[in-house]
């Protein structure tokens, strides 16, 4: 029995948000359909500057995983896709790719433009990706890292990169900002 590292997991499972064709594979496409279900979501224009800083955000970390892939690659498989993330350099002197991904993401959330996610604006996001966690309130109380009843832009990031990094805690809560659960 193979068991994996809790890092691994995450990124499986995140693979599997990400394959929106459900084709195997991981491609621009893919990243691209994520886009356009922000934007159809909140109800925003493709050319509003919150998509389009996203779409460059999820470009950009896709040139990232495609830099780790055999040249002339265009789409991903599981276990390319877990590879390439590990391979990326998401670590603390790594590129800043899953911050720029985390800071596009918090902006289409923050509604409101207040710097700051509030409950409503969390539960929103929960319901974009069809996500009814029992324990939401308890998910958004571990995201709130310093319990001012509100998720900021840092504690997203913090929460996107442990997800990514982080071997010792299999239900980082992090992977919520990508669909997974």
């Amino acid at each position: 029995m193979v068991t994996f590292d809790p890092v691994t997991r995450r990124l499986q499972r995140l693979f599997a948000v990400l394959d929106t064709d459900e084709d195997g594979f991981v491609s621009w496409d893919d990243h691209q359909r994520i886009v356009d279900k922000y934007a159809s979501g909140y109800d925003l224009p493709k050319n509003d500057p919150k998509i389009q800083v996203l779409e460059k955000a999820y470009w950009a970390q896709w040139l990232g995983l495609l830099q780790q892939a055999t040249p002339g690659q265009q789409r991903l498989s599981r276990d390319e896709f877990v590879a390439a993330n590990r391979a990326a350099g998401f670590d603390a002197n790594g590129s800043s790719l899953l911050e720029d991904t985390a800071r596009a993401i918090f902006d289409v959330l923050d509604v409101d433009g207040d710097k700051r996610i509030s409950r409503d604006e969390f539960a929103r996001y929960l319901r974009l990706w069809g996500l009814s966690l029992p324990d939401a309130p308890a998910v958004f109380q571990r995201l709130d890292l310093d319990r001012d009843a509100y998720i900021s832009q840092q504690e997203v990031t913090k929460s996107v990169r442990a997800f990514h990094l982080h071997n010792d805690d299999l239900s980082t809560p992090g992977g919520i900002f990508f669909g997974v659960h």
